[in-house]
């Protein structure tokens, strides 16, 4: 499994830090492009496993605005609903910050 991500340790803990603000404590996985050292550029596609549900879509909107502002690059942020998902699969084999 890849260990290494396209995030500088600053990054990093911006998108920690504002996902658990925002959602509470939460499991936090980057996957997708970010993932692949080949690659260059890209958004940051973040899933996020929360433990309270409350006003989730309010919560996911402010969260990608608030990243994207931090971090000058587009954000997608997948709330977890169905492990059996593909999209949340493929989040899964991620990595876990």
């Amino acid at each position: 499994m890849n260990t290494q991500i396209r995030l500088n340790p600053e990054e990093i803990k911006i998108i920690k830090n504002m996902i658990n603000k925002i959602f509470g404590k939460s499991d936090i996985y980057i996957f997708g492009s970010r993932t692949d050292l080949s690659k260059k550029g890209g958004d940051v596609d973040i899933f996020v496993i929360p433990q309270n549900y409350e006003n989730i879509y309010e919560k996911r909107i402010k969260a990608k605005i608030n990243l994207k502002d931090a971090l000058f690059r587009n954000v997608d942020i997948v709330i977890h609903k169905d492990f059996n998902n593909l999209i949340e699969k493929e989040a899964l084999k991620g990595i876990k910050i």
